[in-house]
């Protein structure tokens, strides 16, 4: 239990989410006690009971938005606990329960003496108590959403991320741009493509055969056509590759060349694209 108490605890809402709970917190007060009357407001006339249900609804608003806006930055800090904000919520809604009470004899237009401090004392608690129970429901409601938007962010930080899963057509067709080519292949079979002049080449193997295919096109267009198959690589202006069949970089910085296991062809990396081919190369 107290590992628990002991974790660390932050919460990631933004200023415009807070302002928002804040608000949803003080209409859902006024609401339950305008539509459910508990606690004797029944007795009252409907045009006072809106009047002073939305008074509690407001206190509500304004005791959080006090304690997140301007108490919470003073006082949480990059140590703070499941603990300390369990004991932080306490005191909020001990707060919410006096501001209460205070409007409450307000309202009912109770004058404060000294000879009703007991009976004052004993509405103090009853306000207190009754804005615990009131306040469960709304405060249950957040905390089961910020679980589920913290147990959210936590499976999309350890998803992967799309352009780590590799994925493959079963066929690519290359037009390279030219609408007169149709040159269909299997994607896995492809080595690597490169461009010279208003032309490409496209290098395949099947079993240990390697054959060069001449299309005219842009290598560019050749990009868009092979979009769906997260292995291939553009790793210079004049290269394309398909990092299955990349063994290793070789080489640094300024002239970096990746070594292919099917072929003697050595793909030079443009200086600008090493630190990301490196990465993709790790994730390959």
């Amino acid at each position: 239990m107290l590992n628990f108490l002991n974790q660390p605890y932050k919460e990631h809402s933004s200023k415009k989410e807070n302002l928002l709970i804040a608000i949803l917190f003080g209409l859902f007060i006024f609401l339950f006690l305008f539509l459910f009357k508990p606690f004797g407001l029944s007795q009252l006339k409907t045009s006072t009971l809106l009047f002073i249900t939305l008074g509690y609804g407001l206190v509500t608003f304004f005791v959080i938005f006090i304690f997140t806006f301007l108490l919470e930055p003073l006082i949480v800090t990059d140590k703070w606990t499941v603990g300390k904000n369990i004991l932080w919520e306490i005191f909020m809604v001990t707060c919410i329960g006096v501001a209460n009470f205070f409007y409450s004899l307000l309202a009912f237009d109770k004058d404060f003496s000294i000879q009703n401090i007991p009976a004052y004392t004993k509405l103090l608690l009853y306000s207190i108590w009754v804005t615990l129970l009131v306040g469960i429901i709304p405060s249950t409601i957040h905390y089961l959403i910020s679980i589920n938007r913290k147990y959210k962010k936590v499976l999309k930080e350890v998803a992967i991320p799309k352009e780590d899963i590799v994925s493959w057509e079963d066929e690519v067709v290359i037009k390279a741009g030219n609408p007169k080519n149709s040159y269909p292949i299997n994607p896995k079979n492809i080595l690597y493509i490169s461009s010279n002049d208003n032309y490409i080449t496209v290098v395949t193997i099947k079993g240990d055969v390697v054959n060069k295919t001449h299309i005219r096109g842009t290598l560019k267009a050749v990009e868009s056509d092979l979009k769906k198959n997260s292995q291939f690589l553009r790793c210079h202006k004049c290269f394309i590759v398909n990092l299955k069949y990349v063994d290793r970089a070789a080489g640094n910085i300024q002239n970096m060349k990746l070594i292919l296991s099917k072929s003697d062809v050595e793909i030079p990396v443009s200086r600008t694209c090493v630190p990301f081919v490196l990465k993709k190369i790790q994730r390959s």
